[in-house]
């Protein structure tokens, strides 16, 4: 913010309470109100809580804030000594990045992160180098090989040709390599995997089966879910139980943001 105008809001409005009061009453009222901010459902008062009031509005405007950050914090809440976050889709890194704000206090913590666009791995690569975790630009799949993919304006529509959509610029396909998580030598048996591959969620799981099979994995993140039938099964099949991963209640897998927990005996 301008320093000057950070002075003029400072001396002139929030200095001055009586016009304050005045200005705010006629822009929010004054009555107690339900928020909803971080999927929790708030009563405050629209004048005394009003930075409450303003963060729930931004939260709506911002998908980040209004569908990951409660994510984060649910993820962030499973993580103990020794274990491993593995980052499929990782974008830039933000669920990486801020994952690795633990490395201090969470002993051997361990992140990797996968980004298929070649673009979008460089500004990745340069994030893990910055908070130290491990990025990769490869696909990950349930097969080695290569993968055609295509791109979009913005980077996270970028997907497989055959899931492509009118998200999608069509005459701009790339081939990336792929390769099979349990092919990859990644460190540690409890792992959280989180994936973010636009439908591409069952390829992934496929290419960790041994993973699951050695109950290496502790929970899966699954985000921008589509209720994929073959999905759900597969989690099932190792006894995941299935809860919103935004609000922790369970689910029949209809939901946004997925996520699986492995029972106890994991």
């Amino acid at each position: 913010m301008n320093p000057l105008y950070s002075w003029l809001i400072d001396n002139l409005y929030n200095k001055t309470p009586k016009l304050r009061r005045l200005i705010m009453k006629i822009l929010y009222k004054d009555k107690d109100i339900l928020i909803k901010l971080f999927d929790r459902k708030l009563l405050i008062n629209s004048i005394k809580e009003n930075g409450y009031l303003r963060a729930s509005q931004l939260c709506e405007t911002s998908s980040l804030l209004r569908d990951e950050i409660s994510v984060i914090l649910n993820i962030s809440a499973l993580l103990v000594a020794n274990d491993t976050f593995v980052d499929v889709g990782a974008n830039i890194g933000i669920f990486s990045s801020l994952i690795a704000r633990y490395f201090p206090v969470i002993p051997n913590l361990k992140i990797y992160a996968f980004e298929a666009n070649p673009d979008t791995y460089e500004r990745l690569k340069i994030n893990a180098e910055q908070y130290g975790f491990n990025a990769y630009n490869i696909a990950i799949s349930d097969q080695k090989g290569e993968l055609d993919f295509v791109e979009g304006v913005v980077s996270h529509v970028f997907t497989t040709l055959e899931n492509s959509s009118r998200y999608n610029l069509h005459n701009k396909t790339i081939k990336i390599a792929s390769q099979r998580l349990d092919k990859i030598e990644i460190m540690g048996n409890s792992i959280i995997l989180k994936i973010d591959v636009e439908e591409q969620e069952l390829q992934v799981l496929k290419g960790a089966s041994s993973w699951f099979d050695h109950k290496r994995i502790k929970a899966v993140y699954l985000d921008g879910f589509t209720a994929q039938e073959e999905v759900i099964d597969f989690h099932s099949s190792y006894n995941f139980s299935l809860v919103d991963g935004k609000q922790l209640i369970k689910t029949n897998g209809n939901v946004f943001s997925l996520l699986a927990i492995a029972p106890c005996e994991y």
